[in-house]
């Protein structure tokens, strides 16, 4: 939590200008185009955070495949060496 909250507040410094500038806040949906991760966490859509989850748990899903891949072929090669 602590490093969310940090995070947050370094995305927040970019906001000072659209705060300090008159008439920027017009260009923000341009801005969060080009930096989607510009946001603090608290802005977050549930859709969007389970996305997120998703791809996390897909990408260590593959990492799990691929090291049981490795083992079971470095397996296979010891037995052979050992054969």
């Amino acid at each position: 939590q602590l490093l969310r909250t940090c995070a947050d507040l370094f995305r927040l410094v970019p906001f000072l200008v659209f705060v300090i500038v008159p008439f920027m806040e017009f260009l923000l949906p341009v801005f969060l185009k080009l930096f989607p991760e510009m946001l603090p966490s608290t802005f977050e859509t549930e859709s969007k955070k389970e996305e997120k989850q998703k791809k996390k748990l897909n990408a260590k899903l593959e990492l799990a495949k691929f090291l049981q891949e490795t083992i079971a072929e470095m397996a296979k090669r010891n037995k052979a060496d050992t054969g």
